[in-house]
């Protein structure tokens, strides 16, 4: 009975450390996302008219982030 209670005990441990490591990663990319939503803010000028971002545009910052995110 205590090997199967010791074994319970083990499994609450490792999923409490795979929630707190899953979070931190979650936390981590969500600080990406906001950085990348100030950055494309402050190149928006506020007299122009709303337009969509050039494709070049586009594919840059998307090859930037998920460069940062191989890191």
């Amino acid at each position: 009975m205590e090997l199967v209670a010791g074994l319970l005990l083990i499994m609450v441990i490792l999923t409490l450390i795979n929630g707190i490591v899953f979070f931190k990663t979650l936390i981590k990319l969500q600080k990406e996302n906001n950085d990348l939503i100030k950055k494309l803010l402050s190149n928006k000028k506020l007299d122009d008219k709303p337009k969509a971002m050039p494709s070049a545009d586009l594919e840059k910052l998307k090859y930037e982030y998920m460069h940062k995110r191989k890191l």
